[in-house]
């Protein structure tokens, strides 16, 4: 079953968008903090390109990488200035180094081996400039054995989204099954994807930072201030070491 198909692109495209515009002060923050001027920008998982829209307005010259066609097909459309690659985030290969990359909303969570994360890590620190700022963020283990454990509906006139969710906590994997049903005529087109996420806990994550050469602060992801015991999201503001 593929993800992020024509369907729920056009989903994800209309509903989930919010967490860029949240996250933008915050990023904008760490790059004037750390590389004020800064002019390359990489965002990984680009999904549908409001991240890289943001990116664009205020200057960058920005490459967004995703996997779906689907989804950079609305990032075409949301962020006209940016370069785009359809690519895996754990084999990429870019001709240059960038100031700032990116890969937020919980993108890296569908890795869901310690080693296709380690392969990820890895190119992103490639594709760093050397006085760069690599900044991801995960749910935790915690918070997919907290919140991933319900079922949500979305009803417009023309579909009907339903998100179904569990967590497996001996495997530490998260599923959602999304069911949508859309309007063509009198009748309604049903669509379905299975999304899979890891639940990683901290001391994983940073191990395999460490065993890639980033040094890092991390915050809790939602609040961006100082991580909780049982945070749901953590936010990783990586460097070169």
């Amino acid at each position: 079953m593929h993800i992020y198909g024509n369907d729920f692109a056009a989903v994800y495209n209309d509903k989930w968008q919010d967490f860029s515009a949240r996250m933008w002060p915050f990023l904008w923050e760490t790059i004037q903090k750390h590389k004020p001027d800064a002019k390359t920008w990489l965002d990984l998982c680009c999904g549908t390109g409001r991240l890289l829209k943001l990116v664009c307005e205020n200057g960058f010259s920005a490459v967004g990488l995703d996997l779906s066609p689907h989804q950079l097909k609305y990032a075409k459309v949301n962020a006209p200035a940016a370069t785009l690659v359809q690519a895996d985030v754990r084999d990429f290969s870019l001709a240059q180094e960038f100031d700032m990359v990116t890969c937020i909303f919980d993108s890296l969570n569908y890795l869901t081996t310690k080693k296709d994360l380690g392969r990820a890590l890895r190119r992103a620190r490639r594709h760093l400039s050397e006085d760069g700022s690599f900044v991801f963020d995960m749910n935790t283990f915690a918070g997919l054995q907290d919140t991933w454990c319900h079922i949500s509906t979305i009803r417009e006139p023309h579909r009907v989204i339903i998100n179904e969710t569990s967590f497996d906590e001996k495997r530490g994997l998260g599923r959602c099954l999304i069911t949508g049903f859309v309007k063509q005529g009198r009748a309604y087109r049903k669509f379905e994807e299975e999304h899979i996420e890891r639940g990683y806990k901290a001391e994983e994550i940073e191990d395999a930072l460490a065993r890639c050469e980033f040094g890092f602060k991390k915050y809790d992801g939602y609040s961006l201030s100082r991580p909780r015991k049982r945070s749901a999201r953590l936010l990783y503001v990586c460097h070169r070491e």
